[in-house]
Protein backbone atom coordinates (compact mmCIF):
# COMPACT_ATOMS: atom_id res chain seq x y z
CA UNK A 1 0.00 0.00 0.00
CA UNK A 2 2.80 2.51 0.74
CA UNK A 3 4.24 1.71 -2.35
CA UNK A 4 1.37 2.31 -4.53
CA UNK A 5 0.71 5.65 -2.46
CA UNK A 6 4.50 6.83 -3.16
CA UNK A 7 4.02 6.03 -6.99
CA UNK A 8 0.86 7.51 -7.28
CA UNK A 9 2.40 10.58 -5.31
CA UNK A 10 5.48 10.29 -7.91
CA UNK A 11 2.94 10.31 -10.58
CA UNK A 12 1.17 13.27 -9.32
CA UNK A 13 4.81 15.20 -9.61
CA UNK A 14 5.61 14.28 -12.79
CA UNK A 15 1.94 15.07 -14.11
CA UNK A 16 2.65 18.51 -12.70
CA UNK A 17 5.39 18.83 -14.44
CA UNK A 18 4.27 17.56 -17.99
CA UNK A 19 3.66 19.68 -20.81
CA UNK A 20 0.09 21.10 -21.02
CA UNK A 21 -0.74 18.81 -24.31
CA UNK A 22 -0.31 15.19 -21.99
CA UNK A 23 -3.85 12.90 -22.47
CA UNK A 24 -5.26 12.55 -19.33
CA UNK A 25 -5.48 9.32 -17.82
CA UNK A 26 -8.24 6.64 -17.85
CA UNK A 27 -10.67 6.04 -15.79
CA UNK A 28 -10.51 2.47 -13.56
CA UNK A 29 -14.03 1.77 -15.04
CA UNK A 30 -16.30 3.37 -17.03
CA UNK A 31 -20.31 2.67 -16.35
CA UNK A 32 -23.03 2.52 -18.93
CA UNK A 33 -24.25 6.50 -18.11
CA UNK A 34 -22.25 9.77 -17.77
CA UNK A 35 -21.30 8.39 -14.28
CA UNK A 36 -17.53 7.37 -13.52
CA UNK A 37 -17.08 4.84 -10.76
CA UNK A 38 -13.33 4.91 -8.83
CA UNK A 39 -12.30 1.20 -7.62
CA UNK A 40 -11.86 1.25 -4.05
CA UNK A 41 -9.60 -1.59 -2.64
CA UNK A 42 -10.50 -2.49 1.40
CA UNK A 43 -8.28 -5.49 2.82
CA UNK A 44 -6.08 -7.28 1.22
CA UNK A 45 -7.76 -10.41 2.07
CA UNK A 46 -11.46 -10.56 3.92
CA UNK A 47 -11.93 -13.82 5.16
CA UNK A 48 -14.61 -14.55 8.00
CA UNK A 49 -12.34 -16.57 9.84
CA UNK A 50 -12.59 -16.24 13.65
CA UNK A 51 -8.65 -16.35 13.65
CA UNK A 52 -7.13 -15.47 10.19
CA UNK A 53 -3.29 -15.92 11.51
CA UNK A 54 -4.14 -19.42 12.55
CA UNK A 55 -4.87 -20.53 8.50
CA UNK A 56 -2.47 -17.40 7.18
CA UNK A 57 0.67 -19.92 8.17
CA UNK A 58 0.00 -22.92 7.64
CA UNK A 59 2.23 -25.18 7.37
CA UNK A 60 1.68 -28.48 5.72
CA UNK A 61 3.86 -31.98 6.56
CA UNK A 62 6.41 -32.81 4.41
CA UNK A 63 5.84 -36.14 2.29
CA UNK A 64 6.18 -39.32 3.82
CA UNK A 65 9.46 -40.66 2.41
CA UNK A 66 9.97 -44.60 2.80
CA UNK A 67 12.75 -46.04 3.47
CA UNK A 68 13.28 -49.34 2.35
CA UNK A 69 16.59 -51.32 4.48
CA UNK A 70 18.59 -53.02 1.37
CA UNK A 71 15.70 -53.49 -0.67
CA UNK A 72 13.57 -55.48 1.32
CA UNK A 73 11.38 -58.17 -0.01
CA UNK A 74 8.23 -58.68 1.90
CA UNK A 75 5.97 -61.94 1.16
CA UNK A 76 2.87 -62.23 -0.49
CA UNK A 77 0.49 -61.79 2.73
CA UNK A 78 2.25 -58.49 3.81
CA UNK A 79 1.01 -57.06 0.75
CA UNK A 80 -2.54 -58.56 -0.24
CA UNK A 81 -4.28 -56.31 2.71
CA UNK A 82 -3.04 -52.86 0.11
CA UNK A 83 -4.04 -54.90 -2.94
CA UNK A 84 -7.47 -55.51 -1.33
CA UNK A 85 -7.86 -52.28 -0.15
CA UNK A 86 -8.01 -51.30 -4.26
CA UNK A 87 -10.57 -53.67 -4.85
CA UNK A 88 -8.94 -56.64 -6.35
CA UNK A 89 -10.14 -60.05 -4.70
CA UNK A 90 -10.19 -63.62 -5.06
CA UNK A 91 -6.75 -64.35 -5.92
CA UNK A 92 -4.26 -67.33 -7.21
CA UNK A 93 -1.46 -68.69 -6.01
CA UNK A 94 1.40 -65.69 -6.55
CA UNK A 95 4.30 -66.67 -8.75
CA UNK A 96 7.47 -64.64 -7.32
CA UNK A 97 10.30 -63.38 -10.05
CA UNK A 98 13.24 -62.15 -8.52
CA UNK A 99 14.42 -59.83 -11.16
CA UNK A 100 12.58 -58.10 -13.76
CA UNK A 101 14.56 -55.25 -15.84
CA UNK A 102 11.88 -52.66 -15.00
CA UNK A 103 10.04 -54.07 -11.80
CA UNK A 104 12.77 -55.93 -9.60
CA UNK A 105 11.43 -58.08 -7.66
CA UNK A 106 7.53 -58.66 -7.69
CA UNK A 107 4.57 -61.08 -7.62
CA UNK A 108 2.15 -62.25 -10.46
CA UNK A 109 -1.15 -63.15 -9.09
CA UNK A 110 -4.41 -64.02 -10.61
CA UNK A 111 -6.91 -62.12 -9.33
CA UNK A 112 -10.66 -60.47 -10.32
CA UNK A 113 -11.70 -56.63 -10.32
CA UNK A 114 -14.43 -54.82 -9.08
CA UNK A 115 -16.64 -56.10 -12.12
CA UNK A 116 -15.79 -59.86 -11.49
CA UNK A 117 -13.03 -59.90 -14.64
CA UNK A 118 -10.19 -62.00 -14.29
CA UNK A 119 -6.97 -60.44 -14.81
CA UNK A 120 -3.05 -60.49 -13.89
CA UNK A 121 -1.58 -58.28 -11.57
CA UNK A 122 1.81 -57.46 -11.12
CA UNK A 123 2.78 -56.61 -7.25
CA UNK A 124 6.53 -54.75 -6.45
CA UNK A 125 7.53 -57.15 -3.60
CA UNK A 126 9.42 -54.42 -2.16
CA UNK A 127 7.45 -51.85 -2.09
CA UNK A 128 3.40 -53.34 -2.83
CA UNK A 129 2.98 -51.03 -5.54
CA UNK A 130 0.56 -52.67 -8.28
CA UNK A 131 2.50 -52.51 -11.39
CA UNK A 132 0.47 -53.90 -14.21
CA UNK A 133 -2.52 -55.27 -14.62
CA UNK A 134 -3.50 -57.27 -17.62
CA UNK A 135 -6.64 -58.86 -18.95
Amino acid sequence: MKKLAILAGFAAALGLAAPAQALPAKPAVQTGGAGMVELVHGKKHHHHYKRHNAYRHHYHRPPVVHHYHHHQVRPWSHWRPYVVQHHYHGFGAPVYYSSHPHYGPYYRVRAYDRSNVALWLGISAITGAILFSQY
